[in-house]
């Protein structure tokens, strides 16, 4: 590994993160670090925030965003702590450059490739205004150019149609250059149309490798290529009403496009190329160098006794480059992150998680390959529990460890409520709803429900599974004694979903237990160790029985 992966830690950077062994940098922003991590499964990159520059809402936010763009739009979630002194969250490594990589490797780009990245752009950003979500950060550090086509990153400040406003009135955000007037003059209702705003500056970026003004110029664009220009100003329109859709813009770009499309310049694709070979070596033959061991560094001369010498033999120091290995057993002892994934997997047979783009047994497209985005599940890896906590289903010749054993049936008061049935889902999120009581819950299934400690009738934190009659669970927590609680719906191969409740209580939609187990577990925010676990349930039918 070289500098064109990751720049080397030094001795202010942590080796581990969670499940994950670091081995390098990828980038430090306003609000944090990057990291390239590895585990038994895989590489990742590994976002650790400042918590004094970051709110919890924010983060929550940012992870919550995640869970729901749509597959293939960006790299998936694997792993998330937001109760680390140091919150973070991983996603799987993405082989590619950014816009901004592109252009400081090979300067400005040429037409075609503009074209391509205009119209590559714009699919992924209309799927993810289909399902609500605004990015709102769409800048050349976001836009990750991979070998067939790109993806969206970093939706720190994105908003999803549903939630609450977050943004105060007064204040602009976004980045200088490629925020949308609306934005910068701190509107809470930006909306679709700043995306395509955005995506308009992004062109004028890679056209000319200069930042677009407060008021962008097209006109050196249109002695590059006249249409263009005249698509690319309309995306820059200053009212919001005026700009195309993301969906006309990406139709707009493929009619320019030759057949087969062209791809991006030899020079970035070399790069993506070096990226993805690297992305393809497996974990335990990756040679890293470990960062500075500052307690290693021999005594000065200036502490030595007078008349001593140097020692002439001292205690010989790490190897400058080592072979990074995970010992089978230091992986089971520490065992993996519980994978937070986009979507439910579509098959619990894909065996070790394969980086975004990585090489694997599929034929793959080459860039400019229209590829239509879907609500379908995606395919996840199969995560090993973290200790004390019950094990996904693994094959029969390995190891399990029984989910501990629920806390007893009895449910917390709470003000009676009922939910409705939810149609099943294809991503997992969760909204607050009314208090409710377990056993007045008419979709609970019975005997799902796991309990913190308890106080006279009431339980500190209470969780369970609802069943909505078609083959799909989804987890409840409710919380009482104004505690707050934090749960984790499980299934049995990799997802796994947290969620948080402070007053009332909060509830996942619905997804397919079909051909897995699930379970849930709870626990009080401030206090993991009074963690609880729900036994695992199966389908037999459309009924979930215990497993």
């Amino acid at each position: 590994m070289d500098s064109t992966i990751a720049e080397p830690l030094t001795a202010d950077d942590p080796q581990e993160i969670g499940s994950f062994h670091l081995i390098g940098l990828l980038g430090v922003g306003g609000m944090g670090e990057v990291y390239l991590g590895a585990s038994d499964k895989g590489y990742a990159a590994v976002k650790r925030v400042r918590p004094r520059l970051v709110s919890s809402e924010r983060f929550a936010r940012e992870v919550g965003i995640l869970y729901r763009v749509p597959a293939g739009v960006g790299p998936r979630v694997l792993a998330s702590d937001g109760t680390a002194e140091r919150p973070w969250f991983a996603t799987e490594y993405v082989p590619g450059l950014t816009v901004d990589e592109a252009v400081r490797l090979r300067g400005p780009l040429p037409a075609g490739a503009l074209w391509l990245l205009l119209a590559e752009a714009a699919t992924p950003l209309s799927a993810v205004h289909t399902f609500g979500i605004v990015h709102r950060d769409i800048k050349p550090g976001n836009v990750m150019l991979v070998r067939d086509g790109v993806k969206l990153i970093d939706f720190g400040i994105a908003r999803a149609a549903d939630q609450a406003r977050l943004t105060k009135s007064g204040g602009s955000y976004g980045t200088q250059g490629f925020s949308a007037p609306e934005q910068q003059a701190g509107d809470e209702d930006v909306d679709a149309p700043a995306d395509v705003y955005s995506l308009g500056a992004l062109v004028l970026y890679a056209a000319s490798g200069r930042t677009p003004g407060v008021v962008p110029d097209v006109e050196p664009l249109r002695a590059v290529d006249a249409g263009l220009a005249n698509v690319i100003g309309r995306c820059l329109a200053t009212g919001p009403g005026a700009r195309p859709t993301a969906g006309e813009v990406a139709e707009a770009a493929r009619a320019h496009l030759p057949a087969p499309p062209p791809s991006w310049p030899p020079e970035v694709m070399s790069r993506i190329a070096s990226r993805r070979a690297f992305a393809a070596t497996p974990v335990g033959k990756l040679e890293t160098v470990p960062p500075p061991d500052l307690a290693a560094e021999a005594t000065p001369d200036a502490d030595l006794a007078p008349g001593t010498a140097p020692p002439s033999a001292a205690p010989p120091r790490r190897s400058r480059t080592r072979l990074f290995l995970l010992p089978t057993a230091a992986a089971i002892a520490l065992g993996a992150v519980a994978a937070l994934v986009l979507l439910p997997s579509a098959s619990r047979h894909n065996g070790a998680a394969q980086p975004a783009d990585s090489a694997s047994a599929r034929v793959e497209t080459a860039a400019g390959a229209t590829r239509t985005p879907h609500a379908s599940p995606s395919r996840s890896a199969t995560s090993t529990a973290e200790p004390g906590r019950p094990a996904p289903d693994a094959p029969a010749d390995s190891e399990t460890t029984a989910p501990p054993r629920a806390s007893g049936a009895r449910s917390p008061s709470a003000p009676a409520a009922t939910t409705a049935s939810s149609a099943p889902a294809t991503r997992v999120t969760s909204s607050s709803i009314p208090g409710i009581n377990g056993g007045d819950d008419p979709a609970q299934v019975r005997g799902s429900e796991a309990d913190t400690s308890w106080v006279g009738n009431d339980a500190a934190c209470s969780a369970w599974l609802d069943d909505n009659g078609s083959d799909a669970l989804a987890g409840v927590l409710n919380t009482s004694l104004n505690q707050s609680c934090s749960a984790e719906l499980y299934r049995s191969d990799g997802i796994a979903y947290t969620f948080h409740a402070n007053w009332g209580a909060t509830k996942t939609n619905f997804i397919s237990d079909v051909g897995h187990t699930m379970w849930i577990c709870v626990w009080n925010a401030n206090d993991r160790s009074d963690e609880q676990c729900s036994p695992r349930f199966a389908m037999n039918g459309h009924t979930p029985v215990k497993r």
